[in-house]
């Protein structure tokens, strides 16, 4: 009890020292190994189902895989169950009850559900996505029994948009075509053959892909290009296709260089690993580290989430302790080193792979090697990078428009009106003097009707542009300028 009160005053003072100090990013909690909260193990995800209710996921190459669920979480209790501190030879098992069995094995990526149904893709034989469900602080497997064979190469992320389509991607492309799968949802499986083909598939660049994250219709797939170090975005749409996103930028740079700990060993680059989005605010958060370095070379000095306007890959401030959460800094300066855990507020031994949103905008992410599960909160407000659309008037337009933007030239916003006789899919996507695909303001169904979407070109460098307006047979473009 007196651990637990010297814990609050501790959380109290940080909470005043950072109002004082102007508005961060705080660590409200770790499932703090020392109380028997920790997960037991190396822990490289989480999935989250709503605030202080996941589930982590530990991995450890061939020698375990399991998950451990949370309920009401925070630095001391939460952790409903626990396979205790000798891990190898711990795998999850999914099962449909009968003969039919697969032992989830090299998993590094889980999405959760609200409706707490978890997705994992596992590196069996078949490299399944497998489908569980959390219930009565079980990690239980109900009918039908989902689970779907991806092929033979190596996946890595997974996650789901809101419609249930399923999105996965192997984790090494090269010499590859259909890297990103997109499989329907879970409902539609074929029961008991488990080899459904994708509703699409996306040829990506030759590398080496980690995390994966998509907006809540799928209009947009973020990915981690973990060996070119950078993110990428695909917009479009499960049913109709994807194209790269040439809008969207990202890329780590010399200042997240790793300075090894053994001596004379060459430094690290830090690459994407793990992504969160946040549709409220269209933030995308990256977390970023070096995967899977040896224990010995562990260097906890770094240890970061990136925060990106979704729309095109920038900073959400130049505000560093709003857009950057340096979780190794953080560590540092609760307990005086890189690799000491502090009393519920700090992980130690920085290694971050993964970060996810709850609705409160609140962050959780992990320490691989510190055994935790974190959760983070902004004691200020943060920005909004939404591409707005509104419905505009109350008339019934006569027929199909697309009005100039205005202003233009413009710097770095302009509007676009455009109008519906009937309701239908229509789609508004701007374009480069290449014809590349820039942005995606509307995808989607409408009613008839008037709107406005706004364009953000704060990432774009000045020149013109094209915008496309298609719905039904008709189709239109205009021109505008960007000026800086």
């Amino acid at each position: 009890m007196r651990a637990l009160v010297r814990m609050s005053l501790l959380f109290v003072l940080l909470s005043t020292v950072a109002t004082l100090a102007g508005a961060q990013w705080l660590c409200q909690y770790v499932t703090l190994d020392a109380s028997l909260n920790g997960t037991g193990d190396r822990t490289i995800g989480v999935g989250l189902i709503k605030e202080n209710t996941f589930v982590a996921l530990c991995t450890r190459p061939n020698t375990y895989s399991y998950m451990i669920p949370y309920v009401n979480a925070d630095s001391i209790q939460g952790r409903k169950n626990f396979f205790g501190y000798s891990t190898s030879g711990v795998y999850t098992t999914w099962t449909d009850g009968g003969f039919d069995q697969v032992i989830m094995n090299n998993v590094w990526s889980i999405a959760a559900r609200p409706d707490s149904t978890v997705y994992v893709a596992s590196n069996d034989a078949d490299h399944n996505v497998l489908v569980f469900k959390f219930i009565n602080d079980t990690m239980a497997i109900v009918p039908p029994y989902p689970r779907q064979q991806t092929g033979t190469n190596t996946i890595y992320g997974v996650t789901v948009d809101n419609n249930g389509y399923v999105y996965v991607c192997n984790d090494t492309t090269t010499g590859q075509t259909a890297d990103l799968k997109i499989y329907a949802p879970i409902a539609t499986w074929t029961v008991g053959g488990h080899n459904d083909a994708p509703v699409k598939s996306i040829d990506l660049p030759d590398g080496v892909y980690k995390g994966i994250a998509v907006t809540p219709t799928g209009s947009a797939i973020f990915i981690c290009d973990y060996k070119n170090r950078k993110v990428i975005k695909y917009t479009g749409t499960p049913t109709t296709g994807y194209t790269l996103a040439a809008g969207f930028s990202f890329h780590l740079t010399a200042k997240d260089t790793i300075t090894n700990s053994v001596v004379g060993n060459p430094p690290t680059n830090a690459g994407p690993i793990g992504l969160g989005y946040n549709a409220a605010k269209n933030i995308l958060a990256v977390a970023c580290d070096s995967l899977l370095k040896a224990a010995n070379e562990a260097c906890y000095s770094y240890g970061r989430i990136y925060l990106l306007n979704g729309n095109t890959g920038a900073p959400i401030s130049t505000d560093t302790s709003m857009a950057i959460i340096d979780q190794a800094r953080w560590n540092f300066n609760q307990s005086g080193d890189f690799s000491t855990q502090g009393s519920g507020t700090s992980s130690g031994y920085a290694s971050t792979m993964d970060v996810k949103w709850d609705a409160n905008n609140n962050i959780y992410s992990q320490s691989m090697y510190g055994w935790t599960v974190e959760k983070w909160k902004y004691n200020g407000t943060l920005p909004s990078f939404t591409t707005s659309v509104e419905q505009v008037g109350n008339t019934l337009p006569d027929g199909y428009t697309l009005s100039q933007n205005f202003p233009n030239p413009f710097n770095p916003t302009t509007n676009i009106d455009f109008s519906l006789p009937a309701a239908g899919s229509v789609s508004l996507k701007v374009y480069d003097l290449l014809g590349r695909e820039i942005m995606t303001l509307v995808n989607e169904q409408k009613p008839a009707g008037t709107y406005r979407a706004t364009f953000d070109g704060a990432n774009l460098p000045s020149g013109t542009y094209f915008y496309v307006l298609r719905a039904g047979s008709y189709s239109e473009s205009k021109k505008m300028l960007l000026v800086k």
